[in-house]
């Protein structure tokens, strides 16, 4: 399909948002759509094979984020991997599908968002995933089994299904594993109907801004790999860039919060709260030493998962579980000795932070504070996540396969010492939502039809607009946001 002069809609970002969006748009034959993506092609073999999703972080598919140095994380920065290929992050994530409980999404309607209740979302869920096709995995490893049972012995409900919209208890979650090997957004929703006439698919396209007039977005500023800048123009654009390129797009465009925009030059058209809210879920590791030979099978895909409440008067789960047949967290040995590991995480956050700009440039590098820690709860949850992790480490169901506590080991016992710890060693789980906030009032950035306000011809549609972050890893929900961004445009 040739240029047009206009398309009917630009999709900026073909991650897993932007291919889901595109893949509905372009169903109707009679709206033009283009899908822009900054990265190439997603055709290496570290993308297709599931256990090699850790050596493509800060290569060239990655965009390089760093975080700020963290005061709740003993002064550290965090490495913040985020897609710059086709498919976007589901092309180097690690493949756990979960939808959520059906409070998080409830939660998101009585905060303002009518039309996102979990009655909603989960008809969305259900056409989607025609085509992203998540399933559990049909062979578990023999360790992933025990340690399913070993949370069960523990206290926890076994759960069937994740997806029913209600998250406690143990059991398999689903993966976007088919016939082992990734299956990324792009080949999800792209591949198959790359021959629509009405749709074109540009790689090497990098987004420098929104091409305004006045308060309506005409298009966007793009850079293609090699050339100059230029414009690709629309009748509406849809950002599905995610939680720190959508807010970077806005910003340069002058849109977001006018003191920010105005301090570095830039002149400001909407005065909105722009890479505010930035929510992130963050995981901590428990290693035991293995008294046997643990086997590859389904290595470096999280096959099991736990959820639990982190008090009994909590109304949902704020604490998941992930099981891993390998010693995450723990420094390197060298002393061939087998490990595993039970990796608790916070999963309902209370700490908020930022992503701003350094300059005008819309090359330079992001400013991004999760401000972990911040909210005292969010350690005393992590510490009680701890606790009953090691809960379930103790259990018969392991007795076979425990030899003990390798890290951070039995002496790191009281609420002080785990705290260190958590400081210490703690990871992101790679879950950046909410700097695109959807809601009604002047702390949101959109509406609940994704909508940027007080802006024509412009949406927001991914994971920067939850209002709350989900209660499970990011990659359905964000998944669902593209889909259902579907409705919205084509009305």
């Amino acid at each position: 399909m040739a240029d047009p002069a206009a398309y009917d809609v630009v999709v900026v970002g073909a991650g897993s948002a932007g291919c889901a969006l595109a893949n509905r748009l372009s169903a109707d034959p009679a709206v033009s759509v283009a899908l822009l993506e900054a990265g190439g092609a997603d055709d290496r073999e570290a993308i297709r094979v599931p256990r090699r999703y850790f050596s493509l972080w800060g290569t060239d598919v990655d965009w390089g984020h760093v975080s700020t140095p963290q005061p709740g994380t003993a002064g550290r920065t965090h490495l913040m991997p985020r897609g710059r290929v086709l498919g976007g992050t589901s092309s180097l994530n690690g493949m756990v599908y979960l939808r959520g409980a059906a409070s998080d999404y409830d939660g998101w309607a009585a905060a303002g968002c009518p039309g996102w209740e979990w009655t909603a979302v989960r008809e969305a869920f259900a056409g989607l995933e025609a085509w992203q096709r998540p399933a559990v995995l049909a062979e578990h490893n023999l360790l992933s089994q025990a340690m399913v049972e070993a949370a069960v012995e523990a206290g926890l409900p076994h759960n069937p299904d994740f997806d029913d919209g209600t998250l406690d208890g143990a059991g398999w979650n689903k993966s976007t594993i088919v016939d082992g090997e990734r299956f990324n957004a792009h080949l999800a929703f792209i591949a198959p109907i790359r021959d629509r006439p009405n749709l074109r698919v540009l790689t090497g396209i990098r987004v420098l801004g929104l091409a305004m007039d006045g308060a309506r977005a005409r298009g966007v500023v793009v850079r293609r790999d090699g050339g100059g800048t230029e414009t690709i123009a629309a009748v509406e654009t849809v950002l599905c860039a995610g939680a720190f390129d959508s807010p970077r797009i806005l910003l340069c465009s002058g849109i977001g919060p006018a003191a920010h925009l105005e301090a570095l030059g830039i002149e400001p058209v909407a005065d909105l709260p722009v890479g505010e809210n930035l929510i992130d879920h963050l995981l901590i590791g428990i290693v035991y030493d293995s008294r046997r030979p643990i086997s590859d099978l389904n290595a470096y895909c999280t096959e099991g998962c736990a959820f639990a409440r982190s008090t009994p008067d909590r109304h949902d789960c704020d604490i998941e579980i992930s099981f891993a047949k390998e010693p995450h967290f723990a420094p390197e040995t060298g002393d061939g000795v087998p490990r595993f590991t039970i990796i608790p995480g916070i999963t309902r956050p209370k700490s908020r932070g930022t992503v701003r700009l350094t300059n005008a440039d819309p090359d330079a590098p992001l400013a991004i504070d999760p401000n972990y820690f911040s909210h005292p709860d969010d350690m005393a949850t992590m510490i009680r996540a701890v606790r009953l992790s090691r809960e379930i480490g103790a259990q018969a169901a392991l007795a076979d396969w425990r030899l003990g506590e390798h890290f951070p080991g039995p002496a790191t016992e009281t609420d002080e010492q785990i705290a260190r710890y958590v400081a210490r060693d703690v990871s992101t789980w790679f879950h950046p939502v909410g700097t695109c906030r959807m809601g009604p009032g002047a702390d949101a950035v959109v509406d609940p039809s994704l909508r940027v306000h007080g802006v024509a011809g412009l949406r927001v549609a991914d994971a920067s607009v939850m209002p709350d972050i989900v209660s499970v890893n990011t990659q359905a929900a964000s998944t669902m946001i593209g889909w259902r961004a579907g409705d919205f445009v084509l009305g």
